[in-house]
């Protein structure tokens, strides 16, 4: 049992201060994934507290350790984190969700959207942090329950690494120049767990457009910010004076009502199997 304790924290320095306890505590292995990733949390949990401000039910697809989860539990928010099973059957997310009153939901069926039934309408906010670049499926079919599961009024917000951020843009450089490939490194295919890779990045222009064509009932605010270690070279910090190259993409996606969604799309011979039952019907 977590000796630290759940108590709702009136400020996100004293919240970060008792999940640091808890993450020592539990010894669970994920405390250099803790250390590095604070700075982040810090900064998405800021603009959220402005954006929509406990007390407010919230969805944080891709809840991983629960770190994320447990700051916003401990501010006022209802918290459901929800991710695949690999993360949310570890024994110590388990324990973490019941002891700081996050709700730790499994789903395997983010690319069918079949996930959280009997849910609709019910986010005032879904929270999807550093997890668009890891989508390796068509994405239609997800999105669109993620569309279902917000209130008419709700706030999806997303942040991502940017396309054009200056270290990547340079070791593609790199890449393209030696000739060595385009896109992923074969390293990384083979060596490193699938929920690692980042198969897609995107650019500002990008994330306006794929929102805009999901629904006309989205209406998106982007920005850029830069990496919290940008400061501790100077070249990085002089890259990071231009927002098209800054490291990470701030996506605030608002609904306005809902009205319709972008169908989603069907192999050939799905679509020849509709068409024949649809002749045999009349």
């Amino acid at each position: 049992m977590i000796a630290s304790g759940y108590r709702r924290c009136s400020t996100l320095a004293e919240a970060v201060a008792l999940l640091a306890d808890v993450v020592k505590e539990q010894d669970g292995g994920d405390a250099n994934y803790f250390n590095a990733q604070i700075t982040r949390f810090e900064y998405s949990i800021k603009r959220l507290l402005q954006l929509c401000p406990p007390p407010c039910r919230v969805l944080d697809i891709g809840s991983h350790y629960l770190h994320q989860s447990v700051l916003l539990s401990l501010l006022g928010y209802d918290v459901y984190g929800l991710d695949v099973t690999l993360f949310t059957e570890a024994p110590f997310v388990r324990e973490r969700s019941t002891a700081m009153n996050v709700k730790n939901l499994a789903s395997e069926g983010h690319q069918s959207g079949a996930f959280l039934q009997g849910h609709a309408d019910s986010f005032d906010l879904v929270v999807c942090t550093e997890m668009l670049e890891h989508i390796a499926f068509n994405p239609v079919a997800f999105w669109h329950r993620v569309w279902q599961l917000s209130s008419d009024k709700g706030i999806i917000y997303v942040t991502t690494p940017n396309a054009f951020r200056a270290r990547t843009l340079g070791k593609t450089l790199l890449r393209f120049v030696t000739f060595e490939g385009i896109g992923l490194p074969v390293d990384d295919i083979l060596k490193v767990i699938t929920y690692g890779h980042h198969w897609k990045e995107y650019s500002v222009k990008e994330i306006g457009m794929y929102f805009s064509q999901l629904s006309p009932d989205f209406t998106v605010e982007t920005t850029t910010y830069p990496d919290s270690d940008s400061a501790n070279s100077l070249l990085s910090k002089a890259l990071e004076i231009v927002p098209q190259f800054r490291s990470n993409i701030e996506a605030v996606v608002r609904l306005n009502g809902k009205t319709r969604f972008a169908s989603q799309p069907m192999l050939p011979m799905t679509l020849k199997s509709d068409e024949q039952a649809h002749a045999g019907r009349t």
